[in-house]
């Protein structure tokens, strides 16, 4: 049996993260593991036979939307949680969560957020069944910007609610 293992990235890793998924619009895996040795986030990637298969970061410096911030500034935030479509269902997602939510334990955080569809029914939504509930940010506009297949850039904006889990007492 494979076992999966989940830890923060290295420069060793670059290759392959790049070749594998797909990084912020703007940015390289390199800005993100530049930003992790500063401590203002970590990226976890989930490896199965020295393959990535999923990822996540946490924002360490509080969540990135403003709206959110606001009211949670030293909340950590999961972001670009993604798992490599034939490996979903797997528990690969949960496993990275956990992960990121050990490592905020460790630094002594109370909370952890993470934005999410506010459409998507509890029984379907991974954040719920994992012990993430409502804040008081129940909606927000989360916007970022990607390439589309034909090679121009998008401006996404969606609707979304940041959940937030509390870890610690």
């Amino acid at each position: 049996m494979v076992e999966l293992t989940i830890r923060q990235i290295e420069r060793s890793d670059l290759d392959k993260m790049d070749y594998t998924f797909k990084s912020e619009f703007g940015r390289t895996h390199a800005n993100d593991l530049h930003d992790q040795s500063l401590s203002d986030i970590s990226f976890f990637v989930a490896w199965l036979n020295g393959n990535p298969v999923g990822h996540a970061l946490v924002r360490w410096v509080g969540p990135r939307a403003e709206t959110v911030r606001k009211d949670y500034p030293d909340c950590p935030e999961i972001y670009r949680l993604k798992v490599l479509k034939e490996y979903r269902e797997q528990g690969i997602a949960t496993a990275i969560i956990k992960k990121c939510e050990q490592e905020a334990l460790k630094r002594e955080c109370v909370l952890i957020g993470l934005g999410t569809d506010p459409t998507i029914s509890s029984k379907d939504n991974l954040y719920k069944q994992s012990g993430y509930g409502s804040s008081t940010v129940n909606r927000y506009i989360d916007t970022y910007k990607t390439r589309s297949d034909s090679g121009t850039v998008v401006t996404i904006r969606k609707d979304a609610q940041f959940l937030i889990k509390r870890i610690a007492s």
